[in-house]
């Protein structure tokens, strides 16, 4: 009998967060409840310092709760091993880091390459597949240029393509505008948009009121708790 899925991909369930430094203790997140429906533009808002990143961490097994539970694809992710996340954060989530996260050495085709090079595809695959998502976000003149020869906002749109060049169920986005100017930055909103229509489920955080119109769930968080749900519905 086949197993049946929920109609999520991450669950958050009771989760809190708490950094401890010496005698001091920040609580991050404190008993967050979320889902995020599969194939779905969720969109986490807050200010800065509100528990954004955290959150995204946790959902990509990055960082563990202090308390709660946290699920993916139905099973909770305390129960996986260390390997079995390390496989589903290579071939089930893309990560757009709002540091970046790449190989300054490297030129912008290396670094969104490599994942494939990882995952041991061809060299005719990883050429075919990292040039595609270069032109995605429009870089594919720039593939041959190191990283540290790219605006900041040029080595967003690098991050982007690398997140999607395994074709990942869910991509996992810190702030993946933040650098880009306004029409760069609805253009990387039609394409999120256009992956979630292709069943991509897509969770980012972010406080750019500009890209609000595009998601399909809004989550409002404030000093690590979620004060409001949102449902848009696009016609």
């Amino acid at each position: 009998m086949a197993e049946v899925l929920p109609n999520y991909l991450i669950k958050l369930e009771d989760v809190s967060r708490i950094y401890r430094s010496g005698n001091r203790h920040v609580e991050a997140l404190k008993n967050v409840n979320l889902k995020i429906p599969a194939g779905k533009l969720v969109i986490i808002k807050g200010p800065s310092g509100s528990g954004k990143t955290t959150i995204l961490n946790i959902m990509g097994g990055l960082d563990q709760p202090t308390s709660g539970k946290v699920y993916f694809q139905g099973r909770e992710i305390g129960n996986y091993s260390e390997r079995e996340l390390t496989r589903i954060r290579r071939k089930k989530i893309g990560f757009v880091f709002q540091t970046y996260g790449l190989i300054q050495s490297f030129t912008a085709f290396e670094n969104v390459e490599l994942p494939l090079r990882i995952n041991h595809y061809s060299w005719k695959k990883r050429r075919e597949r990292a040039y595609e998502c270069l032109r995605l976000v429009g870089l594919e003149k720039r593939a041959d240029h190191r990283i540290f020869e790219l605006s900041g906002g040029e080595q967003q749109r690098v991050g982007i393509a690398r997140a999607l060049v395994n074709k990942p169920e869910m991509i996992l986005a810190d702030e993946p505008t933040g650098e880009l100017d306004f029409a760069t930055s609805m253009k990387v909103m039609e394409l999120f948009r256009k992956l979630a229509g292709k069943g991509v489920t897509i969770c980012m955080v972010t406080h750019d009121p500009a890209v609000m119109e595009y998601g399909d769930l809004i989550y409002e968080i404030i000093d690590g708790q979620i004060i409001n749900e949102e449902v848009i519905v696009h016609e």
